[in-house]
């Protein structure tokens, strides 16, 4: 049960950074809050179609629990290693989340801070305890971790 409390916690913070993120934009530039808010609604389904929807075990034992349920709402992917372009995919969904808000976010150290904060926790969390034990035999990390 531990694995699976910390996949949602984990996951919570990093949806939060996103609110922060979005909400330091809002303040300044409500046009380009929604252009962040298109953004987010365009790299959350990129994230899953990219990295979650190969998982082999995103149906019965994943970690971050939501994720895995929500790959049901996607095309159905081959059963095949991740490839260049699922990384590429992956990858440049988180930097678009976390790059984007930051001139903003540089604005309020405050919110800055709480950012990247969340992001870390979260991170470490995924790391140390949402991997440790994971089945998707096709991940880095499972890779990293043998």
């Amino acid at each position: 049960m531990k694995s699976k409390f910390h996949g949602v916690t984990s996951l919570l913070l990093e949806g939060l950074a996103i609110v922060i993120g979005f909400m330091a934009i809002w303040q300044v530039n409500k046009a380009i809050g929604l252009f962040y808010a298109a953004l987010i609604l365009i790299a959350g389904p990129l994230i899953l179609y990219a990295y979650c929807a190969k998982c082999e075990i995103r149906l019965t034992d994943c970690r971050h629990v939501f994720p895995g349920q929500l790959t049901r709402l996607l095309p159905e992917r081959e059963d095949a290693p991740y490839n260049l372009r699922d990384y590429i995919g992956l990858v440049l969904s988180v930097i678009v989340l976390a790059a984007f808000p930051q001139p903003w976010l540089l604005d309020s150290m405050p919110l800055f801070i709480l950012f990247w904060a969340c992001v870390a926790v979260g991170l470490v969390q995924i790391t140390l305890k949402v991997c440790k034990g994971c089945g998707n035999q096709k991940c880095v990390m499972c890779s990293l971790r043998n």
